[in-house]
């Protein structure tokens, strides 16, 4: 058991069955509680078949498929979640409100404070803070908070789960140890899986 559980996302994709081999590997590389699954924009019935491509190696072990920005699909092909990213012209609330508890829902909330807390209260299960999304609140006379340091004082104060989008393996350490429920590598993840083991 690690001290935080893993969240893969994969690129945005065109061809899931292409990336299965390189999806495989990580799987194995570093199980993760959940993957967030990114896809390229295509008429619904490509969507569909795409989602179906990759399900069975992510439910078939008991690993949550969060669809990112699309809550109608997931919902229709069986989907456990959906992850808002900023580029979502939609709200939190709009989505619960449409979809009630049929889906986990989670919102990319960048660097931002003000941001984490309206998600939650709009009805999020978890946020994802990183380098995409709200910039940081600008606080007078300050200097800018480390993501670093808005993880751990979000973990520290608030009880809604935390998702640390971590840029690279070399800060694993200071994410896991901020206390984040979550850890999200990078893109580059997929290059390198055995780059990123986190230790409990």
């Amino acid at each position: 058991m690690t001290a935080c559980d893993v969240y893969l996302a994969t690129p945005v994709l065109r061809d899931v069955e292409a990336f299965l081999p390189v999806f495989a590997r990580g799987l194995s590389a570093q199980p993760p509680s959940a993957v967030l699954l990114r896809l390229a924009d295509a008429p619904e019935a490509a969507l569909t078949a795409q989602i179906q491509k990759i399900q069975p190696l992510v439910q078939g072990q008991d690993i949550a498929l969060i669809l990112e920005d699309r809550p109608a699909l997931a919902l229709k092909t069986g989907c456990d979640g959906v992850h808002l990213s900023p580029n979502f012209t939609g709200s939190a609330r709009d989505v619960r409100k449409q979809y009630g508890d049929a889906l986990q829902l989670g919102v990319a909330v960048g660097s931002s404070r003000d941001a984490a807390m309206r998600a939650g209260e709009e009805g999020a299960d978890y946020v994802c803070f990183g380098a995409n999304g709200p910039a940081a609140d600008p606080l007078e006379d300050e200097e800018p908070e480390s993501l670093t340091a808005l993880v751990q004082w979000w973990c520290m104060m608030m009880e809604l789960p935390a998702v640390a989008d971590v840029p690279d393996p070399a800060h694993l350490p200071e994410f896991v140890q901020a206390g984040a429920d979550f850890i999200m590598p990078a893109e580059s993840f997929w290059a390198a899986p055995q780059a990123w083991h986190i230790t409990a």
